[in-house]
């Protein structure tokens, strides 16, 4: 591989354009029939001693890393850029523009490099014919070249700039009907001409593989939008992510479930306050102090609510481990949906005891309305909460979700995310 103007071991041959005199490279092998100058746009015979056919002056250059006597291997193969076509389109509205490379190789003959929004393909001719009846409509699929393929776009392909040797006689201005179905990274385009019909098959080529191959540095704006056979390659941190997701929400969705099932724990205590505002108290034994331990009150509250002031206090040490406070609220009723309920009869509070041992819990109220309605009072200890393990089940199936929702984006950002399947 070198960054010269002729292939590696090759002598540069030049001639004089016969429109300006100006020096050209001869680089391509003897199926190229023009040479395009690019300093005066002259279209020139190869096979007519260079016999000037049309001139195209002040053509614009379009844009693209590539020149022509680079020299480069794609796909394995040494190659040199021998011509350069600028091409663009109006697509749904919207005018898109493209570069082609003509690519020369003496042992594989004529091919193309694709300069298009940042994203590098390779295509060349093929003799493999699409199985199809003829009618291509939108995401039909398409059997051709030993791939299944889907009908993306069709569209008019309009020559805007030449330059260099080409393998036919182009006229500025030229049109081709051009149809494109993909199979990502592959693609496969029928190219209709006023005279002929030809098949391509095509690659997507990694951008910063392809610039190096020809000496580039690869100092252009990032690829933003997503090429019609571009293919979704997730980073080696997402896949392991997403991978570790499917095996940790599983595990911990199993585990959140047997702790839903078996996690209410021991209860030690139920008994019922009547009277709260003359502060009713309950004693109970505790024997798992690292382990959680909840107070459950229940209170039939219709409509209405109540408040209660709670202290837990260590019988033996006389110290208060833990305060309370909260209410009960519940309201019902009918309205045009049918019946609707609001709140709840139970309030759970829950606390590590620091030590085994008698407790006593107080409780009492300062609201008439609480103080008439008894109250339930249940303890529990070893209580094992789940709700943190289907947390963590729902976001390690997030994680295990991303990758495909990721390559639901990306397909969405290729087709143009429509919502309609047009024909």
């Amino acid at each position: 591989m070198t960054d010269g103007f002729a292939p590696s071991g090759a002598r540069l041959a030049a001639i004089n354009c016969t429109s300006c005199g100006s020096p050209l490279p001869a680089l391509a092998g003897h199926r190229s029939k023009t040479l395009i100058c690019s300093y005066c746009g002259a279209v020139m015979d190869r096979h007519d001693g260079y016999r000037l056919l049309a001139r195209y002056r002040d053509m614009d250059r379009p844009d693209g890393p590539f020149r022509i006597g680079m020299n480069g291997e794609v796909m394995g193969v040494e190659q040199t850029i021998v011509g350069i076509v600028g091409v663009d389109a109006v697509i749904e509205g919207y005018r898109y523009d493209w570069t082609n490379y003509q690519l020369y190789s003496p042992t594989h003959g004529y091919s193309w490099l694709t300069w298009a929004d940042g994203h590098i393909t390779h295509s060349r001719k093929t003799r493999d014919m699409p199985e199809s009846s003829g009618s291509f409509a939108y995401k039909a699929p398409i059997a051709a070249a030993g791939r299944a393929f889907q009908m993306f776009e069709q569209y008019a392909a309009r020559i805007t700039y030449l330059e260099g040797e080409l393998t036919w006689v182009p006229s500025l201005g030229d049109q081709t009907q051009v149809i494109e179905t993909i199979d990502p990274p592959h693609g496969y385009s029928i190219v209709m001409g006023d005279n002929e019909t030809e098949f391509e098959f095509g690659t997507y080529l990694d951008r910063a593989e392809t610039l190096a191959a020809f000496g580039i540095e690869d100092s252009f704006p990032r690829a933003y939008t997503v090429h019609a056979i571009q293919p979704f390659l997730p980073g080696s941190l997402h896949m392991a992510l997403s991978k570790v997701g499917s095996i940790f929400a599983i595990v911990a969705l199993v585990i959140g479930l047997a702790f839903l099932a078996i996690g209410n724990g021991q209860k030690i205590t139920e008994t019922v306050i009547v009277d709260t505002d003359a502060g009713g108290s309950v004693m109970f034994p505790l024997n798992r102090p690292s382990r959680l331990a909840e107070v459950r009150l229940t209170a039939n509250v219709v409509n209405s609510w109540s408040w209660y002031d709670m202290e837990l206090v260590h019988e033996d040490s006389d110290e208060t481990v833990a305060e309370f406070d909260g209410g009960l609220e519940y309201y019902e009723g009918y309205d045009s949906d049918g019946r609707w309920t609001e709140g709840s009869q139970t309030a759970t509070f829950r606390f590590k005891p620091p030590a085994a041992g008698a407790y006593r819990l107080t409780i009492t109220t300062g609201d008439p309305q609480s103080a008439r309605l008894p109250v339930k009072v249940e303890v529990r200890e070893n209580v094992m909460l789940s709700r943190y393990l289907f947390g963590l089940a729902i976001f390690f199936t997030l994680c295990w979700l991303s990758l495909w929702l990721r390559s639901r984006a990306f397909e969405a950002k290729r087709w143009g995310d429509d919502g309609e399947d047009d024909d």
